[in-house]
This record gives structure tokens, C-alpha cells and sequence, in this order.
């Protein structure tokens, strides 16, 4: 198994397990944009167990930080849209997307190679975070996670996002 096609199997593991999370959310955050020109929008689920936003340490200086939004204000893999990006010393890394567009993890669009993402803000306080940005870029069809991306088969996005962000042990 390739490495992106592993990201993108972790990815749909995260969403799996926030399936199993208590219905009962607190707020939701929303990330804004358009997909193949429509407009759209998402929701990270805030529940009692952390965020569909959040972040983890996987060593000193380094973390993840994915982004994981829904197209209702509950967990649902159909209409999924998920960021992540890794952050060294501070400084973040380009970023891997995938858009859910069935209720599982494939087939879905998504990047084939880490794309730029544009950050206003990144901050890190203990147990919470907030991320603002803009990400747009093409994403090509995966039809399972033995094929390649069909980057005769895309969908554009661009989305801005300003979430808060929680800690994941």
C-alpha cells in the first residue's frame, strides 16, 4: 500500500470512529467554499469528546493537524471534506485534502501529492488550537485504494476554514 493511499485509509478510519461519537454536539464550526464552483459548506462537530478539528503532538516540535468537516452539523462520511497538514518547528507543511463524496472511504477525490495551503493563522495553547486558511486545489477520483488517482476525473475546491482547534492524545 502506497503512502497516500495509507493517509487516505487513516482518514477514513477518523471519520469511522467519529461515527461511533455521541450524537449530542455541542457547536459546530463551519468551513466555506465552493466545490466544482458550487458553493458549500461544512461543519466540524465539536461533541464531548473532542472535534472533527483537532491536532496532535507526534513528537516535540512536530504535530498533525487535520481538519475534518461535515456537510451537516453531525458525523456522516457522505459529503465529508478533510484537511491535514503536518507542522514542524512551528511552520506548517503543505496539505493533503480528500472529499467523501458516497458513505465510504472510497470511491472519494482527493490529492495525489501535498498541495499549498494558505494560513492566516496558526496558534497552539495547551489544549486547543485555532487554524485560519484557504486551501484550492483539484482533486482526482479514487475508485479504491488499489488504483490510482484518474486525474481525468477532478473536482475543483476552494474552501476557507477558521476553526478552533482540539488536543488529541
Amino acid at each position: 500500500m502506497r503512502p497516500k493511499q495509507l493517509r487516505h485509509m487513516i482518514t477514513g478510519v477518523l471519520i469511522a470512529t467519529g461515527l461511533g461519537l455521541s450524537a449530542g454536539q455541542a457547536m459546530a464550526s463551519e468551513v466555506r467554499g465552493t466545490l466544482d464552483g458550487e458553493p458549500r459548506e461544512w461543519h466540524v462537530v465539536t461533541h464531548s469528546q473532542g472535534s472533527t478539528a483537532s491536532y496532535h503532538e507526534l513528537m516535540p516540535g512536530m504535530l498533525s493537524v487535520t481538519i475534518q468537516s461535515h456537510r451537516e452539523e453531525k458525523f456522516e462520511t457522505q459529503g465529508t471534506l478533510s484537511i491535514g497538514f503536518m507542522v514542524m518547528q512551528g511552520q506548517p507543511g503543505n496539505a493533503s485534502v480528500t472529499y467523501f463524496h458516497e458513505s465510504g472511504m472510497t470511491p472519494h477525490f482527493g490529492t495525489e501529492e501535498d498541495v499549498p495551503i494558505e494560513l492566516e493563522v496558526l496558534e497552539f495553547d495547551g489544549e486547543t488550537g485555532r487554524v485560519k486558511g484557504r486551501v484550492a486545489t483539484s482533486l482526482a477520483y479514487v475508485e479504491s485504494m488499489m488504483t490510482e488517482h484518474d486525474h481525468d476525473n477532478v473536482v475543483e475546491i476552494d474552501v476557507t476554514f477558521d476553526v478552533e482547534l482540539v488536543r488529541e492524545e
